[in-house]
């Protein structure tokens, strides 16, 4: 009974992580879902505690991202029930295994009497495992930390110590909420355990007001500004680029674009996969697009294949004001199995026309826009490393282009997820981030992680905002 009462409490805190994040949004819970994991562990041995933690990553996989099953399922064109099984799987090895290393590491610190200490290495505790999903296994989504989102005060730190530090300061508020319940549960106990708490949580506030203090109301603009214009036209991906799609895909952009008035935007930003063509193979394309950047007067980013030397890339373009070539950006970081084959070769003999492998790029992305721009691909925005290497080349501006269709299937939530994500790469870097988005969220973001302007999901319109270039480095 015993245990079955663990694994119910367990897969509690796995739903709350679920409800602090995108589309629901009830950050409070953030403050609350490692809580059932602290207070049970106290009671339980070693390698109990690491199989219920395991049990806590998978529920709270599930719940956070329940609908890439689907999407799984109409990606890779597999039953439902291979896709689920697939994707347990996956939750099991990079959720499960994090987490019931922090379960099993939990149980072992609580067993010491210092509360200071606890207080200290349970955050710490979580913030390695956080390190080892982001950075070993490659799989930072839906960190901890980015449940704050919304709080702009409390986000602030991450200037100085990335998504982390959020994650830090959540963990420290879920270790004191549990101590207090455990002394609560013992009244004979007597008062004086409250005096232990008291420093963790100033720290905490005093973290939440100091960033809410020194968060201007307004920008300040040092540097080069200009408008950008955002592309959102709600088009559904296909597996297969037929003529008739790729044809409906470049109308649709070339269309919203040409409601622009000449000159009023400075960039204008389609999203991955708009121009579904090899313009390599298509010079007339070129030439089309190149024509309608020269009327708008604006330089045209925008996503689709690129083919060179024998190698297929998911590229990002960029034709100038004049006409010209701006250069082109390769995605860095491919999504296995869906861009990356592990067991295939990425050399073809010609361009395909709906290429699903492609080799990885080089470089970090910085284009020369009005100002030097960062661009990523779809879930690079999620690396904070990736887009780290832009601005320490120079990026003024970031940009994101997404395709989050595949994902989302109409429920909004890998779309909202991604936005929440983008918003800590604003603050860690203090630049602007334009993020495009074939079917939402499209958004611009200031350098405190404020939305300034944003397209909401599953519609089309076009998003326009004034943005600056942005030059000094963050720690």
């Amino acid at each position: 009974n015993d245990a079955r009462l663990s694994a119910k409490v367990y897969a509690v805190g796995g739903i709350l992580y679920a409800l602090a994040l995108p589309p629901l949004d009830w950050s409070a819970c953030g403050w609350l879902t490692l809580v059932p994991l602290l207070w049970a562990v106290r009671t339980e041995s070693t390698a109990s505690t690491f199989r219920y933690g395991v049990l806590y990553g998978y529920a709270s996989g599930w719940a956070v991202t329940w609908c890439f099953a689907e999407a799984a399922m109409r990606y890779f064109q597999l039953p439902l029930p291979i896709a689920v099984a697939a994707l347990a799987a996956w939750y099991l090895v990079v959720c499960g295994l994090p987490f019931g290393l922090f379960a099993a590491g939990s149980a072992l610190i609580l067993q010491a009497r210092d509360r200071y200490r606890r207080a200290l290495w349970i955050p710490a505790l979580w913030v390695a495992t956080e390190y080892v999903r982001g950075h070993l296994m490659g799989q930072p989504w839906g960190l901890l930390g980015y449940t704050q989102h919304g709080n702009v005060g409390l986000i602030q730190i991450a200037t100085i110590t990335g998504v982390y530090g959020v994650s830090f300061l959540l963990a420290v508020g879920n270790t004191v909420i549990a101590e207090a319940l455990d002394h609560l549960a013992v009244p004979r106990r007597g008062p004086a355990w409250m005096g232990d708490l008291v420093a963790p949580a100033l720290a905490v506030a005093a973290c939440w007001l100091g960033g809410w203090m020194l968060t201007p109301t307004s920008v300040p603009r040092g540097g080069v500004t200009g408008s950008v214009a955002i592309v959102q036209t709600n088009l559904a991906p296909r597996l297969h680029w037929t003529r008739s799609y790729t044809d409906a895909q470049v109308a649709a952009h070339v269309q919203a674009t040409e409601g622009l008035a000449a000159g009023a935007a400075s960039l204008v930003v389609w999203p991955e996969n708009s121009v579904p063509r090899y313009l390599e193979r298509e010079p007339l394309l070129a030439v089309q697009l190149a024509s309608l950047a020269k009327r708008k007067g604006a330089d045209l980013l925008f996503g689709g294949p690129r083919y060179e030397g024998g190698r297929t890339y998911n590229a990002a373009r960029l034709i100038t004001a004049a006409g010209t070539s701006g250069g082109s950006y390769d995605k860095r970081r491919l999504v296995l199995f869906a861009e990356e084959k592990p067991l295939a070769f990425a050399e073809h003999d010609r361009p395909t026309e709906s290429p699903e492998e492609f080799s990885s790029g080089t470089g970090s992305g910085v284009l020369r826009s009005f100002v030097p721009i960062g661009v990523s691909i779809c879930h690079e925005i999620v690396h904070p490393d990736l887009i780290g290497d832009s601005v320490r080349d120079g990026a003024e501006l970031l940009v994101n282009i997404a395709n989050d269709g595949w994902l989302d299937g109409g429920y909004q939530f890998a779309g909202r997820q991604h936005l929440a994500m983008a918003v800590f790469r604003a603050v860690e870097t203090r630049r602007f981030v334009v993020r495009a988005a074939t079917t939402g969220t499209s958004a611009v973001i200031d350098p405190y992680g404020r939305l300034v302007a944003s397209q909401a999901p599953d519609t089309a319109g076009v998003v326009t905002a004034e943005v600056a270039g942005e030059r000094a480095l963050t720690p």
